[in-house]
């Protein structure tokens, strides 16, 4: 096939659009969650909570496991969504009471529900468009779908002095009703996905853990993302770190200027998904494109070393999520086109959701116990995130040796 269909242009649009109200209140969560539990604990708590963040994962996958095979992917997806907004709306309702652990527990959700959500969305796009589509709409899909994130950052740099923090959780919540709705819609649409295409892989229950064993690519996938998220947290503590000092004492303040800060990284991050993404992913090779966003990303980060301020590490930080938000998220669905029902619904979720998670955990246990044995980390945090880059270009190679999408 050489072009576009209007079925497949109908779906990328409707799937975005669901994106949009997702990403959205993510963003209104974001902020908020992360600076309640600051406020409640103290900003040292931030390592703590996402090295437990895992746990709080694979339970959430187990019972997700659990739900697809007796639900199926639709209905699965709008039960996950419902139940969510269900426990956001809950979680508000707790820090209203003043109940300090429920800001753990909205933290924990806010790591995890927006990752299985936008990869579902993933993994039906992944088994309705073609290796040529998904070439050319992966990357304006995210670039819609961005506009949620733009739009919800900019709500939380304008709202959040005015109605206060909590009260973005709020937002968070109730965003995902039409999202459950659209995406209802949207499957019965385009059809249920055919469970029984056994492509690469051998089908089974469970999290997906069996194709990553046959499958080499896979296992490339799951350190580089291993690799991306242990970067993305040393970043974000560094950036948390610095934010904390420049804000102290005026938390309102804080979630508006980190509304700003997400704001301007998503209308960057939708430039890239319209533009660079549709351009990299059709003249480049998978090896070439994969290669670029960690090289771009030591350069960052070799400036914030010279010259480590908030400024620069935010921009190294914003650099590093416009680049995941974008061309790594677009090359990277390329990679389970060809997979089966459960490489694309099972495995996909166990590397981009526990994954991603278990990245940013390793490298904050690792804060953790530096900081019970008394280490000075502000000066660590660059350094660190330099090394895995230099991993990451390596692991380029093995994931693009043997390619899995055809031109």
């Amino acid at each position: 096939m050489s072009h576009l269909t209007s079925r497949e242009r109908q779906l990328g649009i409707l799937t975005a659009c669901t994106a949009v109200f997702t990403l959205a209140g993510y963003e209104a969560l974001r902020s908020s969650a992360t600076i309640l539990l600051k406020s409640a604990y103290g900003p040292d708590v931030l390592a703590p909570a996402m090295t437990t963040t895992p746990l709080v994962i694979l339970l959430g996958l187990w019972i997700y496991g659990k739900l697809l095979s007796a639900l199926g992917p639709r209905r699965t997806a709008v039960a996950t969504s419902l139940g969510f907004a269900a426990l956001i709306v809950s979680a508000y309702v707790a820090v209203e009471l003043e109940l300090r652990p429920a800001t753990l527990v909205l933290y924990w959700l806010k790591e995890f529900y927006i990752v299985l959500l936008i990869e579902q969305y993933w993994s039906y796009l992944n088994s309705s468009l073609s290796p040529f589509a998904a070439r050319r709409l992966n990357g304006p899909i995210t670039g819609v779908a961005g506009f949620g994130s733009m739009i919800g950052g900019y709500f939380v740099s304008i709202a959040a002095l005015p109605m206060g923090t909590a009260a973005m959780v709020l937002v968070g919540g109730l965003t995902l009703l039409p999202a459950a709705w659209l995406i209802n819609q949207t499957y019965r649409r385009f059809g249920e996905v055919d469970a029984s295409k056994p492509a690469l892989g051998l089908r089974g229950a469970g999290i997906g853990a069996n194709l990553l064993r046959s499958e080499p690519q896979l296992r490339a996938l799951l350190a580089i993302v291993l690799a991306t998220q242990m970067i993305s947290s040393l970043l974000e503590l560094n950036f948390q770190q610095l934010s904390s000092l420049a804000f102290e004492g005026r938390r309102d303040a804080e979630t508006a200027f980190q509304g700003q800060f997400w704001s301007y990284l998503n209308g960057a991050a939708l430039l890239s998904q319209f533009l660079l993404t549709p351009l990299l992913l059709t003249r480049f090779s998978l090896r070439q494109a994969h290669l670029l966003i960690p090289v771009v990303q030591l350069g960052a980060i070799g400036w914030a070393l010279t010259e480590p301020s908030l400024y620069s590490v935010g921009l190294a930080f914003m650099a590093f999520k416009v680049f995941d938000y974008s061309l790594f998220r677009g090359a990277k669905e390329l990679i389970y086109l060809p997979l089966s029902f459960d490489g694309r619904y099972r495995t996909k979720e166990l590397i981009d959701v526990f994954g991603y998670r278990t990245g940013k955990a390793v490298s904050s246990l690792g804060v953790t116990l530096l900081q019970r044995f008394g280490v000075e980390l502000s000066s660590l945090y660059l350094p660190v995130a330099f090394s895995f880059c230099a991993v990451w270009c390596g692991l380029v190679f093995p994931l693009t040796e043997r390619r899995t999408v055809k031109n």
